[in-house]
């Protein structure tokens, strides 16, 4: 019997160890795999969500609201159970068994950004230095001036529709032309827009198949053809004829000028819950001829089946189609240029914490 009981001892022992192993060598990296990618796409996807819901809200005249994961903890639990029987009735007979429980606790932390510094990045307009940096990093000239820029030595960029949809016809025209102008030098790597010393400065290449281009911005934004260099200035000198005067938009005014782009379903215009701008002449005018076609979030009753994102709004479905690439270039530059413009803000604001229970 003493045999016998020595063997059962290290049956259980054995158990024991193998249920601890599993869970150190196994449950842990195998949670990892698991949870880390999980975890980051639904920050991702979320945070997608969250700002083509706050461009929707200013087509409506909402008001924008941001709440910031401010903290993500996880606890990761294996509980071991074990089970042993001895029958001694008919034949000496011993059995172990043993079973496992994992379970996770997550606890998530969101956090309002409110507050007076965050409303002045808000409203502060975007530094130059931060679209020379965006334009060397490769981003269209066409889409980051068309999105960023108020105005380039005085040709304006539909100044109105920097707020609330305007009520009068958006001067853009020529913006636009200036706009396609640069996107040919960019693309035949004639246009160069760096520092020199202390000074932003754009050059303009002389390439000879590109002289309509060229002949159009020397006459649009009155500059010197004979030039080396045009130095990017902050305000506008009309006797200065070899500086540029870029006015950039703030955050708020880009999120402002995108949310033009919002498809707002018939329903809503006709109950007067959106606002459509007309041209003097009574058409209504179009924002995607105003914007270049660089955003569009379309809407629909029914859940789409091919967005690229997509939030529920008001009753409405509004999503960017996966295949509109100009709309998902645009919707990634802005969310760059959001995490640039407001991402240092710390906000003293209540956290709200949500402990998630796991089984």
């Amino acid at each position: 019997m003493r045999v016998f009981e020595r063997r059962s001892v290290l049956c259980l022992w054995l158990s024991l160890v193998w249920l601890g192993a599993s869970g150190c060598a196994i449950v842990g990296p195998a949670s990892i795999r698991d949870g880390r990618l999980a975890y980051n796409e639904a920050v991702q996807v979320t945070s997608d969500q969250e700002l083509l819901l706050n461009i929707v809200r200013l087509r409506y005249r909402d008001t924008p609201t941001i709440l910031q994961i401010a903290n993500i903890a996880t606890q990761l639990n294996l509980e071991g159970r074990l089970s042993s029987s001895w029958s001694i009735l008919s034949e000496d007979r011993f059995s172990v068994g043993g079973n496992g429980i994992y379970y996770e606790r997550p606890t998530i932390s969101y956090r309002p950004v409110t507050g007076q510094a965050f409303i002045q990045q808000m409203l502060e307009p975007v530094a130059n230095d931060k679209l020379m940096l965006l334009y060397n990093a490769g981003w269209p000239v066409d889409t980051l001036f068309g999105l960023t820029v108020q105005s380039i030595s005085g040709v304006q960029n539909a100044p109105g529709a920097s707020g609330p949809t305007p009520e009068v016809d958006p001067k853009f025209r020529q913006f636009r032309s200036v706009l396609q102008a640069f996107r040919d030098l960019q693309r035949a790597g004639q246009l160069t827009i760096g520092r020199k010393g202390n000074k932003a400065e754009m050059r303009i290449g002389a390439d000879p198949g590109l002289k309509k281009q060229t002949d159009l911005l020397y006459k649009t934004l009155r500059l010197r053809p004979d030039a080396e260099s045009y130095e990017i200035a902050q305000a506008t000198n009309p006797f200065n004829r070899t500086s540029i005067t870029i006015v950039p938009r703030s955050l708020m005014s880009t999120l402002f000028f995108l949310a033009q782009g919002v498809e707002a379903p018939e329903d809503d215009i006709r109950a007067e819950r959106v606002f459509t701008a007309q041209f003097a002449n009574g058409k209504e005018i179009d924002w995607q001829q105003v914007t270049g076609g660089i955003f569009r979030v379309r809407s629909s009753t029914l859940r789409p089946g091919n967005s690229y994102v997509s939030v529920h709004y008001r009753g409405t479905w509004f999503f960017i189609d996966d295949s509109d690439l100009n709309s998902k270039t645009t919707f990634a530059l802005v969310s760059q240029l959001f995490a640039m413009q407001s991402g240092n803000i710390r906000n003293a604001g209540p956290i709200l914490t949500l402990p998630v229970g796991g089984g």
